[in-house]
């Protein structure tokens, strides 16, 4: 059989093709997926077998008609879009992993400080305990010596002396020696609680210090199983993208590309369906209040415009209203031209003129000040929303300085550290901790705690610089991430991107949760 040079050419593509496809495509690390209740993650199990690439006979037999051509290209697509997915689960999986290792080492830190702390009273208790010990030890060495009896107490019992004197010595030594056997009793009890308290807070710590080693193992795996996906999306995009360029006449430059577009879009898409899907009212049981209109978006400015709405609708009450409080301010005047019988000192002006003018004139004012409270109402519109927005970190505060801090430590000599909280190595809730320290903020440790603790939580379309978003199902977070504004964010990632910016857009699809925190 003949071969033309564009078969022999086809027949050398569709050749290499399935030698990569039969070479280097293992199958895939299985997403881990959390346990019930923030347990470490499953850390066995394997995906099943990448989505077979179209085999040369295929992608010939799609070749043969255009609409066979379009119906291949969108199964290839749909293959690429779900190795992208299956990347994207098995990231979310690692950073889950890594951040139960974090929080498991900053439990461990908590348990040994408690135990040297529980330890260290231990002892000052044993040290009291001894001490007590040896003043019983003088006392009984005491009593022994003297037959039971104090030497001080031989006057008193000869009967030499002064009787209240000896008798106030008797009751001074008698208290004595009660205190010390009431300390040396107490001393003891301190002392075995103590030691009691400081042994289970070692027990605690070394738990602690069992289940971070565990944690470790599970961060260690799926980071491999993570890295491993990666390896494998990257190949089997490699193929597809070829066979794309072959059923569509172009380039894998060209189709690379496409593909990249198409991704793009996806991320996009969901993104906005998450936004959208957010209630612009504040997030349920956090008690914090959304920013007014300010804010660009139309979640917030549905969620501005109410607030100047409901004063005027209050004004027109005052304004109709009007006449009916008119009489309620007539009864003040009237009481008013009571004064009137002022005419009667008015007799005495020869002592004291200036007096009489006064009165005159005060009434005069009386009814002036009435019509002003009528109005009053009308300033009425400015009812306290000004206040709301005074927790919100306006452009270039602190929050600037934080976000100035975190964008200082991408990149080399910085890295990601699990439970690292500085100098050169942080986890993502250490990154924050240190940034916003740096601005004079003290949040807590870990991501969960940094989103519970903010005094104001909006929706993910009202986010601003500064902001807090995170990733997983309230209460427990897994990640969380400094917003720059315009759809990027700043974080630690993980031990191989380490501290970077990246496209929310690219991670919404990783549990994002649709409120940001604002501190």
């Amino acid at each position: 059989m003949s071969w033309t040079g564009s078969g022999r050419r086809t027949a050398v593509l569709c050749t290499a093709v399935v030698l990569l496809g039969t070479l280097a495509f293992p199958a895939q690390a299985a997403p881990l997926t959390p346990a019930s209740g923030g347990a470490p993650l499953a850390s066995t199990g394997l995906l099943p077998a990448s989505p077979e690439i179209p085999s040369p006979e295929e992608i010939a037999a799609a070749k043969s008609s255009e609409s066979a051509t379009a119906a291949e290209v969108t199964r290839i697509d749909g293959l690429l879009a779900d190795a992208s997915g299956a990347q994207e689960a098995s990231l979310a999986s690692s950073m889950q992993a890594n951040n139960a290792y974090g929080e498991a080492l900053v439990e461990l830190t908590t348990r040994r400080d408690a135990a040297a702390a529980a330890d260290a009273r231990a002892a000052s208790a044993e040290a009291e305990q001894a001490k007590s010990r040896k003043q019983l030890g003088l006392l009984a060495g005491d009593l022994y010596r003297s037959g039971g009896l104090n030497p001080a107490l031989s006057s008193f019992v000869s009967g030499t002396g002064q009787a209240l004197e000896d008798a106030a010595t008797l009751e001074a030594l008698t208290a004595g020696r009660a205190r010390a056997f009431e300390s040396a009793e107490n001393a003891a009890a301190a002392a075995k609680s103590l030691k009691e308290a400081a042994a289970d807070a070692d027990r605690a710590a070394d738990e602690a210090a069992t289940t971070a080693e565990a944690r470790k193992t599970d961060a260690d795996r799926a980071t491999a199983a993570q890295r491993q996906a990666v390896a494998d999306a990257k190949a089997q995009r490699t193929a597809l993208v070829g066979q794309l360029a072959s059923l569509r006449n172009t380039t894998a430059a060209l189709e690379s590309a496409r593909v990249d577009a198409l991704d793009r879009q996806r991320q996009q898409e969901r993104l906005a369906a998450l936004t959208a899907s957010v209630d612009p009212a504040p997030e349920p049981g956090t008690g914090s209040q959304p920013v007014p209109a300010s804010q660009p978006g139309p979640a917030s400015q549905g969620g501005g415009d109410p607030a100047p709405q409901q004063p005027p609708a209050a004004a027109p009450a005052p304004a109709g209203g009007s006449s009916a409080p008119a009489p309620v301010p007539a009864p003040a005047p009237a009481p008013a031209p009571k004064p009137v019988p002022a005419p009667d000192p008015v007799p005495v002006p020869v002592p004291v003129p200036v007096p009489v003018p006064v009165p005159v004139p005060v009434p005069v004012p009386v009814p002036v000040p009435v019509p002003v409270p009528v109005k009053a109402p009308a300033p009425a519109p400015v009812p306290v929303p000004a206040p709301v927005p005074a927790p919100v970190p306006v452009p270039g505060g602190s929050n600037q300085t934080a976000i100035s801090v975190a964008l200082s430590k991408t990149g080399s000599p910085y890295f990601y550290q699990f439970g690292g909280t500085g100098a050169r190595g942080f986890d993502c809730s250490g990154l924050v901790q240190n940034a916003f320290a740096a601005a004079g903020k003290y949040l807590p440790r870990t991501a969960s705690q940094q989103f519970a603790q903010a005094p104001v939580h909006v929706p993910l379309s009202q986010a601003r610089p500064g902001d807090l978003l995170v990733w997983g199902s309230a209460p427990g977070f897994y990640h969380v991430a400094i917003y720059l504004g315009g759809g990027r964010v700043v974080q630690a990632l993980n031990p191989d991107a380490g501290i970077t910016v990246t496209d929310v857009a690219a991670m919404s699809g990783m549990q994002l949760y649709g409120y940001v925190a604002r501190y």
